[in-house]
């Protein structure tokens, strides 16, 4: 019943999604590409494929990492990847070329879902972490296509929320043919929602199995390799933490004249935006984009390109990650952690709570919830070697002994394939 109910409030906002989708197509430009696709208007596919779906960035790197070695140990998987957003269609396109057919995922309306999956003949359905749709999965779960959910997370507070809509949550629950749970207490949860025990392993989390590119270091900046000033990163920005930021940047200069800020909005729409707060905080801006403006007298640098944030952590000698000072939930702090950097994050973490934990527990990683604590962590870090390196030591002996989730997922995949 309620998810009829869902569906009928789904049909009066398709509207308004369209509408929404026309707004978004003027930033980024990329969003007026796939609004046929949004109602599963895609291509037919010739032969059964295997489909992943994930949703944004994130997911999308976790994908790519399995994809690869599927396709490494069976070269004619056909492979049909969708995702949400145009930063994790670009992750799948540029990391996986023409050797998948990607699509933007269609809106979670029956004939809708039936149209898409028509036309891709899916055997199986990948799903990355935690995205669940209800059509999708009644219609998968009537014609008989197993759906695996894989990196699957479902923090405490989703857990509380989905109960309250129990009789629907049970029904999805049920149609999946697999869990693979980054640790145990997801794995529970998940169980406590619906889905048989049997049919629910702990596989470890796939993002610390990454391969990320690691280039020299004085290729993202070079005015400041040269000049080894010390450095701290605040990465995957978002709005209403710019500020904080800077201000933090202010009670760090003051202590340490020298030091630098790397500031990485999280969207591309918001570099004008974050650059216009640089300069209204009194801090001299360089821009990576725009090699006119680099000078050894920048106080802040934006990173306002694209798939370089390995290259400015590889430059930094902090990293706080963003997304924590606001209620999104954090980002990826393996990428700093494996680099053997220090990592600082605001509170809000729970789409990396047990990752963090772990990094907090064995003195790889640090919490702060104001400008004044992110500023005295940053100074502490920044004056004192030996407790920077050690920090950054213990960050990436987590990352290490936590590897093998994704051959462990690779394994768990194949009787699906």
């Amino acid at each position: 019943m309620l998810r009829y109910l869902y569906t009928s409030i789904y049909y009066l906002c398709a509207p308004l999604l369209c509408i929404r989708w026309v707004y978004k197509s003027f930033k980024p430009p990329q969003y007026r590409e796939p609004m046929r696709e949004r109602f599963g208007f895609v291509t037919p596919q010739k032969r059964e494929s295997v489909w992943f779906h994930a949703v944004s960035m994130g997911e999308s790197i976790a994908a790519k990492a399995i994809i690869k070695k599927l396709l490494e140990q069976n070269p004619e998987l056909n492979i049909v990847v969708t995702t949400t957003t145009p930063t994790g269609a670009r992750q799948i396109l540029e990391g996986l070329g023409d050797s998948v057919t990607h699509h933007f995922s269609p809106c979670d309306l029956p004939g809708t879902i039936k149209r898409f999956a028509k036309r891709i003949k899916p055997r199986a359905l990948v799903i990355m972490e935690t995205e669940l749709w209800p059509n999708w999965l009644n219609h998968m779960k009537k014609t008989g296509v197993p759906v695996i959910l894989a990196n699957a997370r479902m923090s405490q507070k989703s857990s509380d929320n989905y109960l309250k809509i129990e009789s629907l949550i049970n029904e999805m629950m049920s149609a999946f043919s697999l869990v693979l749970a980054v640790c145990e207490a997801d794995a529970q949860r998940f169980v406590s929602l619906g889905v048989n025990a049997e049919q629910c392993k702990v596989t470890g989390n796939i993002k610390f199995d990454q391969a990320f590119d690691v280039n020299e270091a004085n290729g993202y900046y070079p005015p400041w390799s040269e000049q080894q000033a010390p450095i701290w990163l605040a990465a995957s920005t978002h709005r209403g933490e710019d500020r904080i930021l800077l201000s933090a940047h202010e009670q760090v200069v003051e202590k340490l004249p020298q030091a630098k800020l790397i500031i990485v909005p999280r969207h591309p729409e918001r570099f004008d935006e974050v650059a216009h707060l640089i300069q209204e905080g009194g801090f001299s801006l360089a821009r990576r984009s725009d090699s006119d403006t680099w000078s050894e007298s920048a106080n802040v640098l934006l990173g306002d390109s694209m798939g370089e944030l390995m290259l400015a952590y590889q430059l930094s000698d902090v990293a706080f990650v963003a997304g924590s000072l606001v209620p999104i939930g954090g980002h990826n702090v393996i990428e700093p952690a494996m680099l053997g950097k220090p990592v600082i994050s605001g509170p809000y973490v729970h789409n990396f709570q047990e990752i963090f934990h772990e990094l907090e527990s064995q003195g790889g990683a640090l919490q702060a919830s104001t400008e004044s604590e992110i500023s005295e962590l940053v100074v502490s870090l920044l004056e004192n070697e030996d407790r920077r390196k050690a920090v950054g030591s213990n960050a990436k002996k987590v990352v290490e002994r936590s590897r093998g989730a994704l051959k462990r997922t690779v394994k768990e995949l194949e009787p699906f394939l």
